[in-house]
């Protein structure tokens, strides 16, 4: 029986060829498009779920209220859990405090070096391997980092400094790197493999030897670390992480907010304080904090993607469904003859979805091929490395295998029950009036393609709306042709005279040295507390130090007041800038001439006098206020700082060499590492251009399958009316005339679609754009465009149908009258 099911299948796909491959192509498209989708939100899903029990590890982030919530936590709270909270089974910090040179002496001759910079080297604790493991594959987790002077490598690294046969060979553990300006030998103690897939990218991990001064300080408004903790696994029964928290709310009451309101520094009024409990594997699509260690992902942007390729997978379905019923005349005899010899309508309905899950059969088998085919161009496209392992992901599979008999059956089943519901009599006398009684179904059909179709449209025209609107608008500083070095206290006790050799270039329009530069993270900026003289309370803010041309060379403007001056030894000792949200933050009306108190009862105590203020600049994503920033006279210190230079706008090239020649001839032994601001800046909005891109792709491809399903229904609609349009073109019509009479009722349709997918758009795009604390404004006339490009977009794909029957010869329609 299967087998003649079969048999009857294959040839009638085979006898329909043009409706055969029009369904293909579209289920194809929708299951070709789903799978890349797919394998993004697997990826998406997977983050950090690696690590071994990883649903006991958790991070632990500090809620200050109003004031702030960040990712990391003070040093003496780990002493605090240590003592206070047994169920806690592993605890460990990390924290980054420079960028590193790395030197490694060749064995050939040890005189002779090969020279790093590394960016991405951390301080943890002992056992930070045993919280969060990182798919280690030589060396112990458990003593690591417990020696002097270890070194932690990723497998990356490792194979950078000593090669990818050593790494294999094992040979890695136990050799040396001389670490840092004090070049201080640092042994090889582990390596570790962890995927791209976790919220925590580094290079290098160091013991703490040496690091006392900052990890045993008492100071607990010194959020810096990231503390992350595995706790047993009887915690996560019952209440457990209930109480586990609420140890935690005590040690907020009995050492933290007793240091806080001791007016030492920092948000001392804070009227709420806790430490909360963060899943690990939560932290990379719902984690939005301040002092993240790198950006992440939105749930958000999971749930668009994975609506997006639902929504292109029933578009493929319903258009199944109209080519299906077009054809429902040339079956309909079919269907008579078989009931008058007996043929059951299960049988039938049988045969029907048989014939819908064979083509769902080969569109997969062609996705398949299509979605390895745009593997790289997918990657780049959403900027990861999916490999598309199928056999490595059962679940996959199962829903690859499960996908393909739903929308089989889905596609096929409104045919199946349509068509087997043919009464035989009927047909074989030519009256197909059930045919007429289901156009309301096809018409809802058709608007929810186009209703979706018009929404993709318009929630895709206004990202990349705010994406323009992120581009264009006025920062607060000029960011082309600027060059940012990091000086990790290289350049120190020469930086006058390494600024003099720049400024004598001719490549070089100006020159600054500063702590702190626009689109970088204010993660790694410090921090101190300012008030007014006399005020009770404080306000913590971003500090700066910056030399007397850090405005100019910025681009930035002074709009009260005045900038430093070089010659008033007051500015360098007492002078401060604010910007405008300092000002608003601590509450003065007119500010220039006021006297500020930095870190009140700290021992770096200053009184400060504001001489300007600065216009607001965007440090930050354009989803966060711009935050208040105090700025100081620049000189060198603790801080690591940045060079920032301005270029001449043409031959970047020749720019970087020839600043890259001076750097050399004050630091021959440390690499020349920068970066161009206005690339820092569009880096600081990947996330949302990918989003933007992958949003047109897959628009794109949804109007393609509901324009096929829009062809199928034309199709059906002239062959049902082909006496019709026969006896109008024996009456004299035009061929433009009966194409506006069949293009009509659709256009009708589609319009009915837009005023469906208008509002639905516009309440998805303002939640949306609400995460941004810089907005575009929504246009109506997106609106107007999108609807006017679906309407010619659906009057072209219906023209092609509708000329095609008003250029037929009408004595062939008329023939049997």
């Amino acid at each position: 029986m299967i087998q003649n099911y079969l048999k009857i299948a294959s040839r009638n796909l085979l006898k329909h060829k043009f409706n055969t491959l029009v369904n293909i192509l579209g289920l194809m498209v929708g299951i070709a498009s789903s799978l890349l989708i797919g394998w993004y939100v697997l990826d998406e899903l997977s983050y950090d779920d690696f690590h071994q029990e990883a649903e006991q590890v958790f991070r632990i982030t500090t809620f200050g209220g109003e004031y702030y919530h960040l990712a990391t936590t003070p040093p003496p709270l780990y002493e605090a859990i240590k003592t206070n909270i047994p169920e806690v089974e592993h605890l460990a910090r990390v924290f980054t405090w420079n960028h590193s040179t790395m030197r490694l002496p060749l064995e050939e001759d040890e005189s002779q070096e090969v020279v790093f910079r590394e960016t991405r080297v951390f301080i943890a604790d002992p056992e930070f391997l045993q919280v969060l493991d990182f798919n280690i594959i030589a060396g112990d987790a458990t003593n690591a980092l417990r020696t002097p002077n270890a070194l932690v490598l990723s497998k990356a690294t490792a194979e950078r400094y000593f090669g990818e046969g050593a790494v294999e060979r094992g040979e890695v553990l136990g050799k040396e790197i001389l670490f840092g300006g004090s070049r201080e030998a640092r042994q090889v103690s582990a390596v570790v493999d962890p995927p791209q897939s976790t919220h925590f990218h580094f290079d290098m991990l160091v013991a703490p030897t040496g690091y006392s001064e900052i990890t045993d300080t008492d100071n607990w408004s010194w959020n810096i670390m990231h503390t992350y903790i595995k706790v047993r696994a009887e915690v996560l029964q019952g209440d457990g992480l209930a109480q586990l928290s609420k140890k935690l709310d005590q040690i907020a009451k009995q050492y933290a907010m007793p240091y806080l309101k001791s007016g030492e520094s920092g948000p001392s009024e804070s009227t709420e304080l806790r430490y909360e409990l963060q899943p690990v594997q939560d932290i990379h699509l719902t984690s939005d904090l301040l002092r993240e260690h790198e950006a992440n992902a939105s749930i958000e942007t999971v749930y668009v993607l994975t609506i997006v390729a639902v929504l292109i997978v029933l578009l493929a379905c319903i258009n199944f469904m109209n080519l299906s019923t077009a054809q429902a005349i040339k079956r309909a005899k079919e269907v008579g003859v078989r009931k008058v010899l007996g043929s059951r309508r299960t049988q039938l309905i049988i045969q029907f979805l048989l014939e819908s899950v064979l083509l769902s059969f080969f569109a997969m088998l062609l996705a398949l091929g299509v979605v390895e085919a745009l593997r790289l161009p997918f990657n780049e496209l959403v900027g990861k490395n999916l490999a598309f392992d199928w056999w490595s992901h059962w679940d996959m599979l199962l829903i690859l295998v499960g996908g393909m008999l739903v929308v089989g059956l889905l596609s096929g089943s409104y045919p199946a029950f349509f068509l087997s519901g043919f009464r035989p009599a009927s047909v074989l006398k030519g009256k197909m009036s059930t045919l007429s009684k289901n156009s309301l179904l096809r018409n809802t059909l058709i608007v929810f393609q186009f209703v979706v179709s018009i929404g993709l449209i318009i929630s895709t025209a206004l990202v990349v709306q705010q994406l323009h609107f992120i581009q264009t608008k006025d920062l607060g500083y000029e960011r082309e042709n600027v060059l940012i070095i990091k000086n990790d206290k290289e350049i120190q006790g020469e930086w006058k005279a390494f600024k003099a050799s720049l400024l004598q270039l001719s490549q070089v329009k100006e020159v600054s040295f500063a702590t702190g530069v626009p689109s970088q993270s204010l993660a790694t900026v410090a921090m101190r507390d300012f008030r007014q003289e006399g005020a009770d309370n404080g306000q913590g803010m971003q500090w700066f130090l910056v030399d007397p041309d850090y405005i100019s060379t910025m681009g930035m403007e002074v709009i009260a007041g005045r900038n430093f001056k070089e010659e008033l030894s007051s500015d360098q000792q007492q002078g401060l800038l604010l910007n405008e949200a300092a000002v608003k933050a601590l509450g003065l009306e007119e500010p220039v001439g006021k006297t500020i108190i930095k870190n009140l009862g700290k021992n770096d105590e200053q009184k400060l006098e504001v001489i300007g203020i600065v216009k607001d600049f965007h440090v930050e994503t354009f989803d966060r206020q711009v935050k208040p920033i105090a700025i100081q006279y620049f000189t060198p210190s603790f801080l690591s700082d940045y060079v920032v230079v301005r270029t001449q706008a043409e031959n970047t090239t020749e720019s970087v060499s020839a600043v890259e020649s001076v750097w050399s001839r004050f630091e021959p032994e440390n690499p020349f590492v920068y970066s161009f601001l206005d690339q820092d800046f569009d880096h600081m909005f990947r996330a949302e251009q990918r989003l933007g891109d992958v949003l047109k792709v897959f628009t794109f491809l949804a109007i393609l399958v509901a324009c096929l399903g829009l062809f199928g229904l034309v199709a059906f609609v002239t062959s049902q009316r082909t006496k019709e349009i026969g006896v109008r073109k024996v009456l004299g019509a035009t061929v433009l005339q009966i194409n506006n009479l069949l293009a009509l009722d659709f256009l009708r349709l589609v319009l009915l679609a837009f005023s469906l997918a208008a509002p639905l758009a516009y309440l998805a795009i303002e939640r949306w754009l609400n995460n941004f604390a810089y907005r575009t404004e929504i246009s109506w006339s997106i609106f107007l465009v999108a609807g006017l490009a679906a309407v010619i977009i659906a009057w072209l794909t219906i023209s092609v149908q509708s000329v095609r029957a008003a250029l037929a010869n009408p004595v062939n329609s008329l023939r049997d009258e």
